[in-house]
């Protein structure tokens, strides 16, 4: 039986950010993760966007470190190297109720000191985007997009290099509360039961992380940590089109998702997703009988594009707290100590904008951690 200090589960963005930081303790820490690399589930299928911080409502955790990360993950990827670019966002809006709705999120974007946010309208717009069709815009200029991987593979190696270990293809299977520590059930890929003790277990296992929570005893329904997998989907746009925009552009959002918007490549070329589609199983495959849905909404401010320049992507799931029809919910981030599970730091429905917040929830995690000793 192993012992150690402290368990991570999960290595996306967020579990490998965490184990980063927490290297630098020097703790004995145990990262695991059921793939065999990182990233597989949500952190390499989403947009790569570093998001600024006007969607969330005041003073929620969504709001705080969203602000942080963004200004913490620009200085992490220009120091050390890892592809990013400050291509700023627009949000547009072509009907009145639409402008109303953006005019709202530049207020609250404002409320959570998103910095050097604009409304601009239409000259402007043509200005920046020659090739859009938009009447107002919210313009974003701290969005921008980064290479997931190499962010990740940059916490992976920092923690390694800092002495934790990390375990891929080992699946949590089942944890149980002990006096002062937690034994911490796992299998690996050539089906062999191992076991781990250790006196913190942070959980950061994105889509399953209610799955997580319920082996320790937590009623997830009661606590209403159930998490609700949600779908997106992107269709490639084909790459005689590349370097036709330099912003991200965001139509206006929906109570589920931030819409069908132009996602940008690094290389110039482009995507358009996700859609959100709540499913009870885990399938990557894109229908390509959503093409339809997909060229009519992009069209309404692409209007260069036709319905032959898309091609199906690559598809990705949300771990999301709010059942469909539901409003947004905050992050999830706590030391589980009033239900009877200290030194059990609980991350649930860790979703847009993670990807953004990662340094700034693995600095969150540290305090909490802190805490406990």
């Amino acid at each position: 039986m192993n012992r150690t200090e402290i368990v991570i589960i999960g290595a996306g963005s967020v579990g490998l950010a965490i184990a980063r930081r927490l290297s630098t303790t020097g703790k004995k820490i145990v990262l695991l993760e059921r793939h065999n690399t990182f990233g597989q589930d949500t952190s390499t299928r989403n947009s790569e966007v570093i998001h600024g911080g006007m969607y969330y409502p005041t003073g929620s955790l969504k709001a705080r470190l969203c602000v942080d990360g963004n200004r913490m993950l620009y200085k992490l990827c220009s120091v050390h190297n890892i592809p990013h670019r400050k291509t700023g966002k627009l949000i547009i809006a072509n009907t009145e109720d639409e402008r109303q709705n953006i005019e709202e999120i530049y207020h609250q974007g404002k409320i959570n000191q998103v910095p050097h946010l604009r409304m601009i309208e239409e000259q402007e717009i043509k200005r920046l985007e020659p090739n859009i069709r938009a009447k107002w815009a919210l313009l974003s200029p701290e969005s921008g997009i980064l290479d997931a991987t190499e962010l990740m593979r940059y916490f992976e190696q920092e923690a390694l290099r800092n002495g934790v270990t990390i375990r891929y293809d080992h699946e949590v299977i089942g944890l149980e509360k002990l006096k002062d520590s937690y034994k911490v059930m796992v299998r690996r890929d050539n089906g062999k039961i191992e076991e781990i003790i250790t006196d913190v277990v942070i959980n950061a296992a994105g889509l399953y992380a209610d799955q997580i929570s319920a082996m320790l005893g937590i009623d997830i329904g009661k606590n209403q940590y159930r998490i609700y997998w949600v779908k997106g989907e992107y269709f490639d746009v084909n790459e005689h089109h590349s370097g036709k925009m330099s912003h991200l552009i965001y139509p206006t959002p929906t109570p589920v998702s931030l819409g069908i918007h132009v996602r940008l490549w690094l290389d110039g070329s482009y995507a358009l997703g996700p859609n959100a589609l709540y499913v009870d199983e885990i399938n990557y495959d894109v229908d390509p009988t959503h093409l339809d849905n997909f060229f009519s909404d992009a069209k309404e401010y692409l209007p260069f594009l036709e319905k032959s320049d898309l091609t199906p992507g690559v598809a990705g799931i949300r771990a999301k707290l709010q059942a469909k029809g539901e409003p947004a919910r905050d992050f999830v981030i706590r030391n589980e100590y009033d239900k009877g599970l200290p030194g059990f730091i609980n991350l649930v429905g860790i979703d847009s904008p993670a990807l953004t917040a990662c340094v700034a929830i693995a600095e969150e995690v540290a305090r909490i951690y802190k805490k406990t000793g």
